[in-house]
């Protein structure tokens, strides 16, 4: 017996497509892939605000590509699944656009452009995982930018690296016309310090004196019983260079007493770094180093302040009220 077999031979075309209703056309007839790198370190203030930004890429050009649809469909984006929950209290153009990493305290936005020029305030734009408009049958040249900012949402406690997995998508129809993947790692650094809230507003009083107690053949009133020792709080990162600045109406390094009713005069405060034994006065107007932090440490910095003759003699001094206001600002590198 014989089995006749009849091979039929046919043919196919393949073309590349995004989904039934879209086509890629022209010369570029893919995906547009694109590779976002994080930066290798990233600060992290201990005492910045929540909502400081802290690393922008700002738009970033991807390859172009053009489609043709035939259709009507929507248009949609996908965040990376190493993207997490949106944190409240962020939006852009009314979406959610700050979205959790695997670092606690940062949050990160991904934004997405397809024309030449887009907006650069980013409060303006719709956030990836937000776009959801409605396309009609046409062909699009696509020029593809990517936005990515890294935002402080919260008090960031771990050391862990900054890793953001997975790719980031546009869909026309359903289908990836562009996706972007966030590559490498950031290493958190949080070199900073952070004032504790009592030392944010101090006010120091000092004991009453008499015109006794003064001389003509000395300034600085130094009976420590006379004088008050205050300190600025704060905690520091590891490796922190703390330095700080005291600034006020000053004479030199004497600060002026207040100049109104019911004021003494010839009298002023002098501080000093250190306690009531010190002799080392604090420069006003100028920044002076402190210490070097060895490790995750509270930093005190004592202060003294004394009371100064500025009068030529006792005889010129008359009592009343003394008040004086100084600044304190901190500086770490």
């Amino acid at each position: 017996m014989r089995f006749i077999a009849l091979l039929v031979l046919g043919w196919f075309v393949v073309v590349p497509s995004v989904m039934a209703q879209c086509y890629f056309d022209g010369n570029n007839q893919q995906v547009s892939q694109f590779t976002m790198s994080l930066p290798a370190t990233l600060s992290v203030a201990r005492d910045a605000p929540v909502g400081t930004e802290l690393w922008s890429s700002g738009w970033v050009d991807a390859p172009p590509n053009a489609i043709r649809c035939v259709l009507r469909g929507n248009v949609s984006g996908v965040l990376a699944e190493g993207i997490g929950s949106a944190v409240v209290g962020f939006s852009s153009n009314g979406f959610n656009s700050v979205f959790r990493t695997n670092v606690d305290g940062i949050g990160v936005s991904v934004f997405w452009c397809a024309d030449s020029v887009c907006d650069t305030n980013y409060a303006n734009v719709t956030p990836l995982s937000g776009l959801g408009w409605s396309a009609n049958s046409a062909s699009f040249d696509l020029k593809h930018k990517w936005w990515v900012r890294l935002v402080k949402v919260g008090d960031v406690l771990s050391s862990e690296p900054l890793i953001i997995n997975g790719v980031n998508q546009v869909k026309f129809h359903g289908g990836v016309i562009a996706s972007m993947t966030i590559a490498g790692q950031s290493e958190i650094q949080n070199g900073a310090c952070e004032i504790d809230p009592g030392s944010s507003n101090i006010s120091v009083s000092l004991p009453s004196v008499t015109l006794s107690d003064f001389n003509d053949s000395t300034t600085v009133l130094e009976d420590s019983a006379k004088a008050r020792t205050f300190e600025i709080s704060m905690l520091c990162e590891p490796g922190v260079n703390v330095r700080y600045q005291v600034d006020g109406a000053a004479s030199g390094n004497v600060l002026e007493n207040k100049k109104s009713t019911g004021m003494a005069s010839g009298v002023g405060i002098m501080l000093f770094r250190g306690d009531q034994g010190s002799r080392t006065v604090l420069p006003l107007g100028e920044k002076i180093t402190h210490v070097t932090t060895a490790g995750d440490s509270s930093v005190k910095i004592p202060i003294t302040a004394k009371y100064y003759k500025t009068a030529a003699t006792t005889r010129e001094m008359t009592g009343g009220g003394v008040s004086v206001a100084a600044v304190f600002t901190l500086f770490y590198e």
